[in-house]
């Protein structure tokens, strides 16, 4: 029984272990030629678009 008790010492379930978990969602799309002309000179890729995207909305939103 010793042994057995000695064997629990390793394996399983770890604190803090794993990938960490994100509030983040991936979204992939087709770029067209005049699109990733545009995207290919652009350092921070995500946040232009996510910039983009909000403030086209924020417009969007003023015309209802």
């Amino acid at each position: 029984m010793d042994n057995q008790e000695e064997k629990k010492k390793r394996g399983g379930k770890r604190e803090g272990a794993g990938r960490k978990k994100t509030t983040c969602k991936k979204f992939g799309f087709n770029a067209t030629e005049e699109v990733a002309n545009i995207l290919e000179n652009i350092p921070n890729k995500t946040e232009f678009i996510i910039q983009a995207i909000l403030e086209k909305h924020e417009r969007e939103k003023g015309r209802c």
